[in-house]
């Protein structure tokens, strides 16, 4: 298995523990206010990393499609020649 294929795999398995975060309920009748407002911070540092983390994955997977349909461009090229 390629590094890349190992980092987009971790890199799934880390939003899906961010999800886990980010869906956890904040009960504000048993937390203090300051506690609260640190579990929601946290919510939101996780959907922002969350979407840093779906953007990159989106970025390395056009680069390999681009680059699986530049290779294939390449040998018809070579074929007509």
């Amino acid at each position: 298995m390629d590094r890349r294929k190992k980092v987009v795999q971790a890199a799934e398995q880390a939003l899906i523990e961010l999800d886990k975060v980010i869906r956890q309920k904040i009960d504000l009748v048993e937390l203090d206010p300051e506690k609260a407002k640190t579990a929601a911070q946290a919510k939101w540092v996780a959907i922002e990393d969350s979407l840093k983390i779906i953007e990159k994955i989106e970025e390395i997977n056009e680069k390999k499609n681009t680059n699986v349909k530049s290779e294939a461009f390449i040998g018809v090229e070579d074929r007509l020649k």
